[in-house]
């Protein structure tokens, strides 16, 4: 029934659901239908649950589309908002904020928030009234009402904050916000710059954690261990457990207390997935030992499953949902079987069994099956886990359950010091405050085990979504036809040769699938870099070329930390060309690093000679590599079958025929290029400045795509330019709050005269924008 019933709702949220579909329902049903055992539920029980699922499913999502926060305005709202921050408030960072009043059309829910540097911050869930700016994307994800826009708070002298409305009535999720924040104000005080890191391990905070350990958590496989998840629920009810057993009481009640202690720590800290199903399952277990039921662990699980998405059926696409039940069902059905593997394998090699008891050997037997039960659960909880991390993030991590096996006893140990040190700061700061240096001691462990794990080559390959798909139906295929249908020559063969030949089908076809041109569409990929550039071109034959990689800086790198991150979840694995319309650090700071993660054919740039360190950095890195060098000129075609890609600037330098402007300045000579595909065409005008604008013109047709120049400058993007082109749509590339004001208001201003809709990569993040043969635009996810 809870497989029906989750069917139900995948079946919504894929969007397969018609009317016609009610007659597929039971065919639909087939695939769980439990053949090899006698069961006590009818095919048309789980036939009825089935549809119930979808229906569920669709109300949700029609619930969803109807959240205020996708109605709300994205041309810059401004007014007066009071309301309350859900986490500790870092100036200049987005922070969880429960508005209260204020926004248009009366929303009340919860948005992201910044609030300036210029200002002391307030301290979490006290009342903030304040004047602020809100800016909705332009195109929001309908899975994350929460990232519709931004509400940026705007300085004040004296903002009223910090007193609630006289009166007004004190609710349980007020009071237990104020507790978290004052929780979180004492974590600061205690470990300073591990602030974060502790956030994280007890009350499911992450907004302050830093990106690259985070990145390191994600890639090593340990990312379980630093969300809140059934482990941190595990480790706080064996705490309750234990305590409430040396209080005297027995093993039902110690049980029953410790359900619900772990009830009030998930609730405490905002009810995430994988903590509600954890307390879930131990209140069904701590009932079970209380009428004194045995346990059937795949009932449970089922029947936790099923509850909750009774409770809220779109908790389905939830990834920490998802990963939770995943793994937890690996160890119930996995871990046996494997211990048992394991157990054989170790006696074939002479080994006594694990369980087997010798004088003077106790100590090492319970070891070794120690040792062995954890890899066996480590092995069973990754199995399941494994596609979803792969669909979801683009990457396998192929070392996971030994670098769990690593850094689990050390956060093991680190979250019962973080609860003993926070409790004991309130009789003895001192004290607290020593054992919080050991508890440092311990996170630094962590950390630092978690970043080695990380960088060990080839520890989480990057696999794209077409390979993921046609590796899994491969492996499907070639497991069935030398199974069930295989041919008497083969009746022979043993499972693991069977299963050898499935990973060996399924290897070929995530290579040669992702080759294949399906979306017969011209894609441009406006990759949110900062202050700065990097646009991906896919061309409709399945080729890539890059314009432009991004900023650096001696703390970050665009072109490693996102642009090569991004192509590779696109599948990219080799670059047509990478274009380099000028020498600026912003546009051309990540070269070196795309150079070295992806194989290029050539590089295209003005090839005008400059001092610049990272435009030398890229000429030695590119040589290195025997990568070709091409001169950008005027008039130069590049040939991609079926397209026009054409050089419109800069002249060649022979006649050095620039439109007026400063001399020295590389913006003059910044590469422009014209795309066209049947009636589409997109121009990428780098950051040229308007006299380039006007030289070109005439060789302009009406445009799909104008990516505006210089980030948005009042220098560039014309209104002649806007009349002569009437582009369908308009991008820009720009950094959140950036120094110069990009992009400046007489250029919005000319969008809105010429009715361009713009959009911003910092106002709606990366942007896929697919350009159809006819001229059409639309927008991929």
């Amino acid at each position: 029934m809870a497989l029906a019933y989750g069917s139900g709702i995948a079946l919504a949220l894929a969007g397969s659901f018609s009317q016609p579909a009610l007659l597929l329902l039971p065919f639909l049903i087939l695939p769980i239908w439990p053949w090899h055992r006698p069961v006590a539920v009818s095919l048309p029980v789980l036939t009825v649950v089935l549809a119930a699922g979808i229906w569920a499913g669709g109300s949700g999502l029609s619930a969803r589309a109807e959240d205020c926060r996708f109605s709300l305005p994205t041309d810059g709202w401004e007014g007066q908002v009071s309301g309350r921050f859900e986490s500790r408030v870092v100036p200049g960072r987005s922070v969880p904020f429960r508005v209260e009043g204020g926004l248009p059309e009366g929303c009340t829910e919860t948005v992201l928030a910044r609030w300036p540097h210029a200002m002391a911050p307030p301290s979490t869930g006290a009342l903030v009234v304040g004047l602020a700016t809100w800016q909705g994307r332009g195109f929001p994800d309908p899975k994350q009402p929460l990232r519709a826009g931004l509400l940026r708070f705007q300085d004040q002298p004296d903002p009223p904050q910090g007193a609630d409305r006289a009166g007004a009535a004190r609710s349980a999720g007020l009071r237990g916000l104020e507790i978290r924040g004052r929780i979180q104000d004492r974590i600061l005080e205690l470990w300073g710059a591990q602030a974060p890191m502790v956030e994280a391990l007890v009350l499911a905070r992450r907004e302050h954690l830093d990106p690259d350990l985070r990145a390191a958590f994600g890639i090593s496989g340990t990312a379980h261990l630093l969300a809140i998840s059934g482990f941190h629920v595990g480790v706080m009810a064996g705490l309750l457990l234990a305590g409430l057993r040396l209080l005297g009481l027995g093993p039902r009640p110690s049980a029953v207390g410790a359900a619900l202690g772990s009830w009030i720590y998930v609730l405490g800290i905002g009810a995430p997935d994988a903590a509600l199903r954890a307390a879930t399952v131990l209140t069904f277990l701590a009932t079970s030992r209380l009428r004194g039921i045995p346990v059937v662990s795949l009932g449970v699980l089922s029947s936790a499953f099923l509850l909750l998405l009774l409770l809220d059926p779109l908790a389905l696409e939830s990834i920490g949902f998802q990963l939770s039940f995943a793994g937890t069902l690996g160890l119930v059905t996995l871990r046996s079987h494997l211990l048992r593997w394991q157990e054989a394998q170790w006696i074939s090699l002479g080994g006594r069994p694990f369980t087997h008891r010798a004088e003077g050997a106790d100590f090492s037997r319970a070891w070794l099956r120690g040792s062995s039960e954890g890899l066996a659960a480590g092995i069973a909880a990754t199995i399941p886990t494994l596609p979803l991390l792969a669909w979801h993030f683009d990457r396998v991590s192929l070392i996971g359950v030994l670098a769990t096996l690593l850094v689990a006893p050390g956060v093991s140990l680190a979250i019962p010091g973080i609860l003993g040190t926070l409790i004991l700061s309130a009789v003895s700061p001192e004290l607290a405050a020593f054992l919080a240096g050991g508890v440092g001691w311990i996170l630094e462990g962590v950390a630092l085990a978690v970043r080695w794990a990380a960088a060990m080559p080839g520890a989480a390959p990057w696999i794209s979504r077409p390979a993921l798909v046609a590796s899994g139906l491969g492996a499907g295929l070639s497991f069935l036809l030398t199974g069930r249908l295989r041919p008497l020559w083969m009746r022979s063969v043993r499972t693991p040769i069977r299963g050898l030949l499935a990973l060996l089908m399924g290897w070929s076809l995530a290579i040669v699938v992702p080759l294949i041109p399906w979306n017969r569409h011209l894609e441009v990929h406006v990759m949110d870099v900062g202050q700065g550039e990097a646009i991906g071109i896919r061309f409709p034959d399945g080729r890539w070329m890059l314009v432009d990689a991004g900023p650096s800086s001696p703390g970050w790198d665009a072109g490693s930390r996102t642009v090569l991150p991004y192509l590779r979840r696109q599948g990219v694995r080799r670059l047509e060309a990478l274009v380099l319309t000028h020498a600026h650090l912003d546009h051309i700071g990540g070269a070196p690093a795309i150079l070295r993660g992806l194989p290029v054919r050539g590089v295209l740039e003005p090839a005008r000679v400059t001092a610049s360190a990272p435009y030398l950095a890229t000429l030695r890195e590119a040589e290195a590599r025997g990568v070709s060098w091409w001169q950008a000129q005027a008039g130069d075609p590049l040939h991609v079958p079926g397209m026009e890609v054409r050089v419109l600037h800069p002249p060649p330098p022979a006649t050095e025929d620039l439109p007026a402007g400063p001399r020295g300045d590389p913006n003059q000579v910044s590469v422009v290029l014209l795309l066209r595909w049947g009636a589409g065409a997109v121009l990428l005008t780098g950051d040229a400045y308007t006299p380039v604008e006007q030289a070109i013109l005439r060789e302009l047709p009406p445009l799909t795509v104008l990516k505006l120049g210089h980030h948005g400058s009042r220098t560039s993007t014309s209104a002649a330019l806007l009349a002569q082109t009437r582009p369908t749509l308009a991008v820009v590339s720009l950094a959140d709050g950036n120094r110069y004001g990009h992009p400046h208001r007489e250029v919005l201003e000319r969008l809105q005269d010429a009715h361009v809709p713009l959009l911003r990569t910092d106002r709606d993040g990366h942007l896929r924008i697919l350009v159809t043969r006819h001229g059409k635009v639309r927008m991929g996810r």
